[in-house]
């Protein structure tokens, strides 16, 4: 039906649907009496208008979970469950209005250095790590590619590079309130303590970046290139004030108004943020908003829908483990069923299985077993981070190869040992964490 309009038009309608949908929910987390399935009608809508547009990959991926979380539902309904149209409707809508708040970041966050000559050695690998892991903890995936632009050659990045932007981006999900970590991992777990998970997880993402500092020095791949031979990007200090200041205001925020999750006042607070910020530079609202309905809304296409059939896939799962009593052979959550439940989402990783499914099939598991919700953010947020650097199939290394020509099994292969590495210090974490909230 929407193929009879112009691609273009379909992606502006698109936009201006994810836009409303954000708006409805963020007024109805704090407190209008606003129905969150209303603003799922949109996010279908909007996921409708961009179905032709996305890739073949992230299409059959969410039609797969549609059809195993659809055909769950029907089971558990012949058995006797009840199916909640809000509850379908509004699948993820949530986490995806944290997403969409977050993206108005992109209008005030962007690296600076354009014009600037770009360092080199071991010195570069740190500034570029720096600036990577910063600004991609607020903008995303979009930082990944300002700076990736600007080292490439050719449109493509050497092995160092790759692997350099690769890790310090996914290092941010062990802490960033402004990921899609966070926004999956807090809708499965809204109780999660994020002064006390950030404790464990912010040393685990500076441990990420020192390891990989380490590893650049002592190469022995047949594939490396001498340290000195590195080009990297520079930071500067000025540069690290946006993304201190978001954090602490979120915090800040949230012992204010403690009734408000973590999310919600992310979904509040970014676009609050960016519009005072555009306003104190007297930069245009209007060119802004506009920028974001006809980019970078539109190009959440794939996020949105793999989102929205995770969701689907969730309540799916919930309601056939409901009905048919499924009890797992352990009675409590502790610190060895967190490390097997994390070593478990990593290999789904590994396999080609994006993390939300993990998170989605372990929280519908776990969550009956009333698990801490700080001690399971740490397991999702720490399998996301490690497993989204190595999967072949991750977001972040497919784009590497369609954008870079760098090919994601080699970037898996470059990162295995990263992983073993990584793993073990997450595990570490997590006895530590569990040893903290004495479960």
């Amino acid at each position: 039906m929407f193929t009879r309009f112009p691609y273009p038009l379909r992606r502006r309608w698109a936009g201006y649907l994810i836009l409303l949908a954000m708006m409805l929910m963020a007024l109805g987390l704090i407190g209008l009496p606003i129905p969150t399935s209303v603003a799922g009608i949109g996010y279908w809508g909007a996921a409708a208008l961009l179905w032709s547009g996305l890739s073949k990959r992230n299409r059959t991926q969410a039609v797969i979970l549609l059809l195993i979380g659809g055909g769950c539902l029907a089971a558990s309904y012949g058995l006797g469950a009840s199916i909640s149209s809000t509850k379908l409707l509004s699948s993820n809508s949530n986490m995806l209005s944290m997403l969409v708040a977050v993206s108005f970041l992109s209008l005030v966050s962007r690296p600076s250095g354009q014009q600037q000559s770009l360092p080199s050695g071991a010195r570069a690998v740190a500034s570029t790590m720096g600036a990577v892991h910063l600004f991609g903890a607020i903008i995303n995936l979009s930082a990944v590619f300002i700076i990736g632009d600007r080292l490439s050659k050719r449109n493509t990045l050497t092995r160092e590079q790759s692997i350099v932007l690769v890790r310090s981006f996914t290092a941010a999900a062990f802490w960033s309130p402004f990921f899609g970590a966070m926004a999956i991992t807090l809708g499965v777990v809204p109780l999660a303590k994020l002064s006390l998970l950030w404790l464990i997880s912010m040393p685990l993402a500076l441990l990420s970046m020192v390891l990989t500092y380490w590893q650049m020095h002592r190469q022995t791949d047949i594939e490396a290139a001498p340290i000195s031979d590195f080009t990297g990007y520079p930071l500067h200090l000025g540069g690290i004030w946006l993304p201190s200041l978001l954090a602490a205001a979120v915090l800040i925020a949230h012992q204010g108004w403690p009734s408000l999750s973590i999310l919600a006042v992310i979904t509040v607070l970014a676009p609050l943020f960016t519009l005072l910020v555009l306003t104190i530079t007297r930069r245009s609202l209007r060119s802004g908003i506009d920028q974001l309905i006809t980019g970078r809304l539109p190009q959440m296409g794939n996020e949105l829908v793999l989102f929205l059939a995770a969701g689907v896939l969730a309540y799916g799962l919930a309601n056939i483990l409901a009905i048919t009593e499924l009890v797992l052979p352990i009675t409590e959550f502790g610190a060895l069923e967190a490390t097997l439940t994390y070593l478990a989402t990593v290999l789904l990783s590994l396999l080609g299985i994006h993390p939300i499914v993990g998170i989605a099939l372990a929280g519908s598991l776990l969550l009956p077993l009333d698990p801490d919700h700080t001690l399971l953010a740490l397991v999702f947020l720490s399998a996301w981070a490690v497993g989204t650097s190595t999967g072949p199939l991750s977001g972040i290394n497919l784009a590497f190869q369609g954008r870079y020509g760098v090919d994601s099994f080699r970037i898996m292969r470059w990162n295995l040992s990263y992983l073993a590495i990584m793993s073990i210090l997450v595990v570490i974490g997590i006895w530590l964490l569990a040893n903290l909230l004495g479960v």
